[in-house]
């Protein structure tokens, strides 16, 4: 698993090749995948954090619509998904940019998934 993340992480080093607006396509792509009910690579939301860190030109977009979208898909039946998902969350809960947090896709969360959130990331 470790060389597979490497792989990611080179490419997402490449910004001639995997430019924010690739990489946007790639996830977006994937993601549609899952709402037909296809199972998320298994290194999916660990690619999602590594492109918040790169490409800040892309947190509106995983604020606004990846991750409700993967809400919607129920990322949370995936105990290793749903793990990345509240990371990715917390990552851009508080961003200090304006209007740019994952607070709206948090609330979409159904109750159970809520407070296992709240339990593990209190609001500060």
């Amino acid at each position: 698993q470790k060389r597979y993340l490497d792989v990611i992480r080179v490419c997402l080093e490449d910004d001639e090749v995997f430019n924010d607006r690739v990489v946007q396509a790639a996830l977006d792509y994937i993601s549609g995948k899952f709402l037909e009910g296809e199972s998320l690579p298994l290194a999916y939301m660990r690619t999602i954090i590594l492109t918040c860190s790169k490409h800040e030109s892309l947190h509106s977009w995983i604020c606004h619509v990846l991750l409700p979208r993967l809400v919607e898909g129920q990322v949370h039946s995936d105990k290793r998904q749903w793990e990345g998902w509240m990371r990715c969350a917390k990552m851009l809960e508080n961003t200090g940019d304006q209007g740019i947090s994952s607070l709206e896709a948090i609330e979409k969360l159904p109750e159970e998934q809520k407070k296992m959130y709240r339990a593990k990331y209190p609001k500060k």
